[in-house]
């Protein structure tokens, strides 16, 4: 296992650390920013030439070891092969079930870990990801993460050994055992609990029978005391996410990221008619208490031999500030290989809970590479 950092945006040394790990690797995940300006046009020819197989994601930041990063390319080189199967077009309405069906078809039996990476903008996320879960239930290990660009629009984004792909998906199958911890540290505004009475798909259109943003801005106004309005809907309303109840369990974090025409809520996940939500907020030391606790639900001591993936969201680091590094202090352990990013979306089980996409949440992976 070989992990290189490169801190900056040079195609060149990009393609020299990949080749440099494809000598000694059997697969690759590459992680890597958006400030990169990557395109298909110059990564393409790169990636095509590589003879392993290749996964991984743009985003926002990534993280390395104990630090974040907005511009730059983490690479780990894998001693244990990983099986990739791409679905393109995803935003395309299709009978997911028989597409990984026949797609990815039966798993070996030694697998036990599947890693995913999604176009974070792409429709169809969550059928995919309810699809796979059919297909392969709680008998393996799930995780993953929505590769987005900063400001979320439409792009190029996930990696593959057919270059860089828009509008797709990336499943890779492996014998890799892993420790799964899902944490989020979010809590309710208030004990208010709202009904989402119409919504499509990922955009809430109706709370309570009301325009979604008009009761969406009427909260918060009321709790920030300052105007909320369409143009400063980002950078407010990843401070106060919807939390979707659960019976059982933490609530599932969505962040709205833009209203449309039609005053509804654009979300990073899919928000099911007739769930019950409430509108939730959070603080340094909440958040990270949670990544601390989805740390020590991944602690594994049996592995000879492993790397941390840690899948974060960039609410966490907008929400802390330079405080973050304080969110990476509590998951990384000295000395250990570390590789992460910050998404649009957070995907992971445990063998023992439903494989679900998460936003603003600590997802935390020790994984063997044995």
């Amino acid at each position: 296992m070989i992990s290189i950092l490169l801190e900056d945006k040079s195609i060149d040394n990009f393609q020299k650390a990949l080749q440099e790990l494809e000598k000694k690797s059997a697969s690759i995940i590459i992680l890597s920013c958006d400030n990169n300006a990557f395109s298909p046009l110059f990564l393409d020819p790169i990636l095509k030439k590589c003879t392993i197989p290749i996964i991984g994601g743009i985003f926002p930041a990534i993280v390395y070891k104990n630090r974040q990063y907005t511009q730059g390319t983490v690479l780990l080189g894998l001693d244990i092969p990983l099986h990739p199967t791409i679905i393109h077009n995803i935003s395309d309405d299709k009978e997911y079930d028989d597409v990984i069906e026949h797609k990815v078809g039966e798993l070996p039996q030694d697998t036990k870990t599947m890693f995913l990476f999604f176009d974070g903008v792409s429709a169809n996320i969550d059928t995919i990801i309810q699809s796979i879960f059919n297909n392969y239930g709680l008998t393996i290990n799930y995780v993953g993460g929505s590769a987005v660009a900063t400001n979320f629009v439409k792009k190029a984004v996930i990696f593959s050994n057919e270059g860089l792909l828009v509008d797709a998906a990336i499943l890779a199958s492996s014998t890799a055992e892993s420790t799964i911890g899902v944490k989020h540290g979010w809590e309710p505004l208030d004990d208010n609990i709202y009904m989402v009475t119409k919504a499509i798909n990922n955009v809430v259109y109706e709370i309570d029978y009301k325009p979604a943003f008009e009761v969406y801005q009427q909260i918060i106004e009321s709790y920030t005391k300052e105007p909320f309005t369409p143009d400063s809907f980002l950078d407010k309303s990843q401070f106060f996410p919807l939390g979707i109840r659960r019976l059982s369990g933490d609530s599932v974090v969505r962040v709205a990221t833009a209203t449309n025409e039609e005053k509804g809520l654009v979300c990073t996940g899919s928000v099911a008619e007739n769930s019950a939500i409430q509108i939730l907020h959070s603080n340094t030391a909440h958040l990270v208490d949670a990544a601390q606790k989805a740390t020590e639900l991944s602690h594994n001591s049996h592995y000879t031999k492993s790397f941390k993936l840690y899948i974060g969201c960039l609410a966490r680091l907008l929400v802390m500030g330079e405080d973050f590094s304080q969110e990476l202090e509590h998951i990384y352990e000295d000395d250990e290989v570390m590789i992460g990013a910050l998404s649009g979306g957070e995907i992971a089980n445990n063998k023992d809970h439903y494989l679900e996409l998460y936003n603003a949440t600590a997802v935390v992976a020790k994984i063997s590479d044995v």
